[in-house]
């Protein structure tokens, strides 16, 4: 899998998209109207299958993304699949604990199911298809080829208690070291420096570098 930020001036019509109230709209109405903009990343996918995961497992994160690939995809062709209402307890957690090989392998029950015979809801997709879903929702996908295109674009709501504070900050934490290992997901400065006349994109960064996601200015 390869992954890299689409938010440098290379892609100006992509970084453009968190913006667009095709997107942000959706996001302000699920997340409040401080909703953040986050990211908005590309992915190259091959092999067989991508496993059962959420993009988080802390309560306390609200977030969503938006994704949307540039092949059709159906469900013996790497289409996403999600377990519905797994973004809930206690489904969240029971999906772990029961239907994934590679958790129940570490309690030493070899019961479990692979991708493919999990019960699930695919998401068979054309492109100009887009699919938005909740962070903690488990999703998977099997049957791919070789260079499967996504683009994936994220927000996340303002905290609001100091519950969902220690959240944001875990997910700064995490998102440092992930961009240690991939320096090709950091925020290009371009994106950063060029929200003047754009107040929505300056109230996201000034709550990203409010946050520590990005530097303060000037460094």
């Amino acid at each position: 899998q390869l992954n890299w930020s689409n938010l440098g001036p290379e892609t100006p019509y992509l970084a453009s998209l968190l913006e667009d109230p095709r997107f942000c709209d959706a996001a302000e109405q699920i997340l409040g109207d401080d909703a953040v903009g986050h990211f908005c990343n590309s992915n190259s996918f091959s092999g067989d299958r991508t496993e059962w995961h959420p993009d988080t497992t802390d309560p306390h994160w609200r977030g969503i993304k938006f994704g949307f690939y540039l092949q059709p995809l159906a469900a013996n062709t790497g289409a996403l699949r999600f377990i519905t209402g797994s973004h809930k307890e206690p489904l969240h957690s029971d999906t772990k604990r029961i239907a994934l090989k590679d958790s129940i392998a570490d309690t030493g029950d070899e019961a479990g199911l692979s991708v493919e015979e999990v019960p699930a809801y695919v998401a068979a997709s054309q492109p100009g298809d887009v699919i938005i879903f909740d962070n903690h929702t488990w999703h998977a996908s099997w049957g791919g080829g070789e260079d499967r295109r996504m683009c994936t674009l994220g927000y996340f709501g303002s905290p609001t208690t100091p519950e969902e504070e220690a959240a944001v900050k875990a997910h700064v934490e995490m998102e440092a070291g992930l961009m240690r290992t991939f320096p090709q997901l950091e925020r290009s400065p371009h994106w950063v420096a060029s929200s003047i006349g754009n107040p929505k994109r300056q109230r996201w960064i000034d709550s990203l570098r409010r946050w520590g996601f990005i530097g303060p200015a000037g460094s």
